[in-house]
C-alpha cells in the first residue's frame, strides 16, 4: 500500500482558532480522506506551536502560567477540530516530552554537521511574527501585519548556516525535485533566495518559555527551529516506527505568510540533519474578512464553531472551501454564508437528492432498475470524474467542488427535460422510460455521494444510509432525507 504523509501548519497557541486556521486543517482533512479512498496509507498531522515570547507574554497578560494558558488553548483547538470532523492521525503539541526529545536530537545533528555557530545579532524584532523584520518593510514604524512597533534587540545567539544550503535548495526547486505549488509561490521562493537570505538565529537569549539549548545554558531554542521540527516529531522522530514508515513528507500544506520558513529554512535544516526532503509544498492564499485582515481590534474574527452551530459541521466545511481558489488570496464576506448555504446546499444538492429520492419512493417504492444509464448522463459523469480527479490531484479543491456542482445542475436540467412526473401517469413504454430515468438519477447520485464524501463525510453517510433503505424497500411515501434545510 502506498504511504502518504500529509501535514498542516501548527498554529501559535495564542488564542482560539479562527476560520483562517480552520481552512488549512479542513483542506488537509479532505485530501487525507480522498487519499484513503484511493487506497493510500495516510498519516495526517496537525497541532499547536506552544513556545515563544508571544505565548509567554499572552499568558502573563491573563495572569496565568504559560503551561496553564497553552493547555486551555489546546483544548479549544481540539474541540474545534473535532466538531469540524478533522480526522488527524496525531495532534502535535510542542510542549510534549516527545517533541522536546526529538528537537534535541535534531539540533544535535545540526551541531554535529558544523552548521551552528555563535554570533551576535542586532535588529528589529516583532513579537507577533516571532521574527526579525527589516526597517524598509515597516509601515509608519509599525509591523505591517501586527500594527505594533518592533523592538530593537541586540543579543548573543547561535546561528544556523543557511547560506551553505541556498544553492542546493535553489537547484532542487528549479528542477522540480521539490515541488512548490502554485507556480507563483515557487517563483516567490526563488525570488527570496535570489535577493539573499541571511543566516538565522536558532537560539534566543533570555527566553524562558521554550526548550533549553543543550550546548549553552543561557540560550533557548528559537521558536521557528523548534516548531518546524514538529513534522518529524509527529511521527515519533527519531526512533518510532511511524517515522521509518511514513517519512519523508509527501505534502506540506502551509499559508503564504510562512512560505520562507518552510521552503527555505526547513529544507536547509533537513539537509543539515541528513533527512529526506518533503516531496511537495502546497501554499494556500490568505483570508481577509470584508476586505480587512482578521483581528480582535476590528472585531471581524470568525469563529469556526459559530459556523458549525449555524450550519452544521459539513456545511461549515463546504462554505469555507468554496469561497475562492486556495491558490489565491481571497476575501470572505460573512453575510454571504447564508446565501451560499441556501443556493448551493439547500436549493442545490439538497433539493436534487430530495426530489430524486421522492420520485423513486412515490413512483417505484424504491425498486429502481440499476445498470441502464442514459448515455448523456453517463458521459457527463465520466467528464466530471476526469476533471474532478485532475483537480484533486493538483490540490485544487475549490475547482473540484465546482466540477461536482456543474454535474448537479446537469441532473437538475435532465429532470426538468424528461419530466418523470408526466411519465409516471403513462403506461407501457413510458413506464420503461421512467425506470431508465430513475436509474440514471440514482447512478448520478451515487457519483455525487462519492465525490462529496471527503468534503461532507457526515452528509454523504446520511445519504448512503437513506439510499440503502430506499433500495431495500424500507421507506414509504412521505419519508424525507432532509439533508440541508433552508435558512
Amino acid at each position: 500500500m502506498e504511504k502518504f504523509y500529509l501535514t498542516t501548519p501548527i498554529y501559535y497557541a495564542s488564542g482560539s482558532p479562527h476560520i483562517g486556521h480552520a481552512f488549512a486543517v479542513i483542506y488537509g482533512d479532505v485530501i487525507a480522506r480522498r487519499s484513503r479512498t484511493l487506497g493510500r496509507d495516510v498519516f495526517f498531522s496537525a497541532g499547536l506551536d506552544e513556545y515563544g515570547t508571544k505565548i509567554e507574554e499572552k499568558a502573563k497578560k491573563e495572569n496565568k502560567e504559560p503551561r496553564v494558558f497553552v493547555d486551555e488553548v489546546a483544548k479549544n483547538y481540539i474541540e474545534a477540530w473535532e466538531k469540524l470532523g478533522i480526522g488527524y492521525s496525531r495532534f502535535v503539541r510542542t510542549t510534549s516530552p516527545e517533541h522536546k526529545d526529538g528537537v534535541l536530537d535534531f539540533v544535535k545533528r545540526l551541531k554535529e554537521a558544523g552548521d551552528i555557530y555563535e554570533g551576535e545579532y542586532s535588529g528589529l524584532y516583532c513579537v507577533g511574527c516571532e521574527n526579525f523584520v527589516l526597517e524598509r518593510n515597516l509601515v509608519n514604524g509599525l509591523c505591517p501585519d501586527h500594527l505594533v512597533p518592533p523592538r530593537l534587540i541586540k543579543e548573543k545567539n547561535h546561528f544556523f548556516n543557511l547560506k551553505k544550503y541556498l544553492p542546493e535548495i535553489k537547484k532542487r526547486v528549479e528542477k522540480g525535485e521539490i515541488i512548490i505549488t502554485p507556480e507563483s509561490r515557487k517563483n516567490e521562493t526563488l525570488g527570496i533566495i535570489q535577493a539573499g537570505v541571511p543566516d538565522f538565529s536558532i537560539t534566543r537569549e533570555g527566553l524562558k518559555w521554550g526548550i533549553p539549548y543543550p550546548f549553552d545554558a543561557n540560550q533557548t531554542i528559537y521558536v521557528w527551529a523548534d516548531a518546524l521540527i514538529n513534522y518529524a516529531t509527529a511521527l515519533g522522530y527519531p526512533a518510532e516506527e511511524n517515522f521509518k514508515k511514513y517519512w519523508p513528507v509527501d505534502l506540506h500544506i502551509i499559508g503564504a505568510d510562512i512560505n520562507k520558513f518552510h521552503s527555505i529554512y526547513w529544507l536547509a535544516m533537513l539537509m543539515s540533519a541528513g533527512l529526506e526532503l518533503p516531496k511537495e509544498i502546497f501554499i494556500h492564499g490568505l483570508f481577509t474578512v470584508n476586505g480587512q485582515k482578521m483581528s480582535k481590534t476590528l472585531g471581524n474574527i470568525i469563529d469556526p464553531l459559530d459556523l458549525v452551530k449555524r450550519f452544521g459541521s459539513d456545511a461549515a466545511r463546504y462554505l469555507l472551501l468554496s469561497q475562492f481558489p486556495a491558490s489565491e488570496h481571497g476575501d470572505v464576506k460573512a453575510e454571504e454564508f447564508d446565501r451560499k448555504y441556501n443556493s448551493d446546499l439547500a436549493n442545490g444538492v439538497g433539493n436534487l437528492l430530495e426530489r430524486s429520492f421522492t420520485m423513486m419512493i412515490d413512483y417505484r417504492g424504491g425498486k429502481i432498475v440499476k445498470g441502464k444509464v442514459d448515455p448523456k448522463i453517463k458521459e457527463a459523469a465520466e467528464k466530471t470524474e476526469k476533471l474532478f480527479g485532475s483537480h484533486f490531484e493538483a490540490h485544487k479543491l475549490y475547482e473540484a467542488l465546482a466540477d461536482v456542482f456543474t454535474f448537479i445542475k446537469t441532473l437538475d436540467v435532465y429532470i426538468n427535460e424528461e419530466k418523470p412526473w408526466v411519465l409516471s401517469r403513462g403506461e407501457g413504454g413510458q413506464q420503461e422510460k421512467l425506470d431508465d430515468i430513475l436509474g440514471s438519477l440514482l447512478f448520478g447520485i451515487e457519483k455525487i455521494i462519492f465525490w462529496l464524501k471527503p468534503f461532507m463525510p457526515n452528509k454523504a453517510k446520511e445519504t448512503e444510509v437513506f439510499s440503502n433503505k430506499l433500495l431495500k424497500g424500507e421507506l414509504k411515501k412521505g419519508d424525507k432525507l432532509g439533508l440541508f434545510k433552508r435558512i
